[in-house]
């Protein structure tokens, strides 16, 4: 399994573990605020999803797919089912169960201190109300969505970057880090 791979998953199971109500909605603006977060810091995104800009906020759509008809690889790591129509809780209907333990040798200290920050600021949040802070003005998903007006279109990781804010890397380095990963990646085919 690649390690951007095993990092999605095992992001999947510290949040599903250590926050309340994470159902998918909920779960997929977690990983988008973890992605942003360290790709501003770092230039790269933890998981190696890509987010588009749907009505409800960032959408993973290649997690998105998966979770329809989820990959053997998934189904080890994680139990997924459709939550009952009366279930009041179960934001967009899915049910994640952890069918593993979370594995913290995965990430960096970096990686785990945002995923611990975000975990303990939306313990008790649902993602219905997460939704307010993603399509927060001048946030990247307003930018494309309501701005541009690119419903569904993909939303850039340069978005993310503000050489204003002190702690983000330039646009600069992000080319020279999106090279270094095409030859890394380039090494596992």
């Amino acid at each position: 399994m690649r390690p951007d791979r095993e990092k999605l998953f095992h992001a999947i199971v510290f949040f599903v573990n250590e926050t309340k109500h994470c159902h998918k909605l909920k779960l997929f603006k977690l990983l988008f605020f973890l992605d942003w977060e360290i790709f501003r810091q770092t230039g790269r995104s933890t998981t190696g999803l890509f987010y588009f800009a749907w009505p409800k906020g960032p959408v993973p759509k290649q997690l998105q797919d998966e979770f329809k008809a989820p990959p053997s690889d998934m189904r080890s790591v994680l139990s997924l089912r459709v939550a009952p129509a009366d279930d009041p809780d179960a934001d967009s209907r899915l049910n994640i169960t952890p069918r593993v333990d979370f594995d913290e040798s995965r990430f960096t200290r970096r990686e785990l201190g945002v995923m611990k920050r975000m975990a303990e600021v939306y313990l008790e949040a649902t993602g219905e109300m997460m939704t307010d802070v993603s399509h927060e003005r001048g946030q990247p998903w307003d930018q494309i969505y309501r701005i541009e007006g690119r419903h569904q279109a993909l939303i850039p990781f340069a978005l993310a970057l503000d050489d204003e804010r002190p702690g983000t890397v330039t646009r600069e380095w992000t080319d020279e880090i999106a090279l270094e990963a095409r030859a890394i990646a380039a090494l596992f085919k």
